[in-house]
């Protein structure tokens, strides 16, 4: 890892993105408790105070959310799988309307699970749920019948976005407008692998807890976040 590190923290100009929820922070029953590890933010900040290196936090959460969490860090934050920078307003589609009405009806019908709107999206959470099998395979078939309807998954949520951008387009959107040399990701989702999939040469992919992953490099949880962060700021501080 040491010479891994190393080869991205001496590159010119770097990219450093990170996930949220179970990267930064670690993963609760009630995802508005979430705090981001104290060691990791810490690291971010000094990442961020170096020349020619920009931290960004690409989650599937609102970007209203994110700006909550880090009003005044210098981050780049970019919410809903990379729909969100805060540039453009939301589309207003009657399938966003169905879509919405589909979820609540699922969640009306499934105890232990909640709905949760956004501005681009609605989503179907069910970690608390005990039997979801019904509510998603109706949901699961939104998409063939909802225009403009993507249906996305996570670790115990479903998704119906009006979006078809992903983490890895945004990735990719902020590789290009920094001109980065190297990108540093780190993820633990299935959405995160739309990054870790197309990430090149010279980069470094991190995928945090189990799962298959197309990333280079494993660590076990945010504790190994924040010890990555801090070592990748170290070096990078010298060279």
């Amino acid at each position: 890892m040491t010479a891994r590190l190393a080869a991205v923290a001496s590159v010119t100009r770097l990219l450093v993105v990170c996930d949220f929820d179970g990267v930064l922070a670690p993963i609760v029953e009630d995802p508005a408790d979430a705090t981001a590890t104290a060691a990791s933010v810490a690291a971010l900040r000094s990442l961020a105070a170096q020349g020619d290196t920009t931290v960004a936090i690409v989650s599937g959460r609102r970007r209203s959310d994110l700006l909550e969490r880090f009003p005044d860090e210098g981050f780049v934050l970019v919410g809903e799988h990379g729909a969100d920078y805060g540039t453009e307003p939301a589309p207003d589609l009657p399938s966003l309307v169905l879509a919405r009405e589909l979820v609540d009806a699922a969640t009306a019908q499934t105890p232990g699970s909640r709905a949760e709107h956004k501005a681009r999206s609605v989503v179907f959470h069910y970690r608390r749920a005990e039997d979801p099998d019904q509510a998603l395979a109706i949901l699961r078939g939104a998409g063939d019948h909802l225009d403009g309807i993507t249906v996305m998954e996570g670790k115990k949520v479903l998704e119906l976005s009006t979006s078809s951008e992903t983490k890895g387009t945004a990735v990719a959107r902020l590789r290009a407008g920094l001109d980065a040399d190297a990108v540093v990701f780190l993820g633990d989702d299935v959405t995160d692998e739309s990054v870790f999939e197309t990430l090149e040469p010279g980069d470094l992919g991190v995928k945090v807890g189990p799962g298959s992953t197309a990333a280079a490099v494993r660590i076990a949880g945010p504790e190994e976040v924040a010890a990555l962060l801090a070592e990748l700021a170290s070096v990078r501080e010298v060279i």
